[in-house]
């Protein structure tokens, strides 16, 4: 039995270059999804009126989405609403 103090043989060792790439690849990620949803809500000359307006609304979504995502921002929200009332 090995020592508390040294990995024992059987624990994997991580591969630092696997690692050194992994937020690289979530970066890359996070910048494909981006831009093919801000393409997406991007509203173009050609489009019609109904298109338009949809994608204005896909544009609300993506926004509130992030909004979702990000607690600290709504806990700021929540602060600035019980500071007002």
């Amino acid at each position: 039995m090995a020592s508390p103090t040294q990995p024992s043989e059987n624990s994997p060792t991580p591969d630092p270059d696997a690692t050194a790439s992994a937020p690289e690849q979530l970066s890359g990620k996070v910048k494909e999804t981006y831009e093919w949803w801000n393409n997406l809500a991007t509203i173009n000359a050609e489009d019609p009126f109904w298109v338009g307006a949809l994608k204005i609304l896909v544009r609300l979504v993506g926004i509130l989405v992030l909004l979702a995502l990000s607690p600290l921002i709504l806990m700021g929200f929540l602060m600035a609403f019980i500071v007002a009332a």
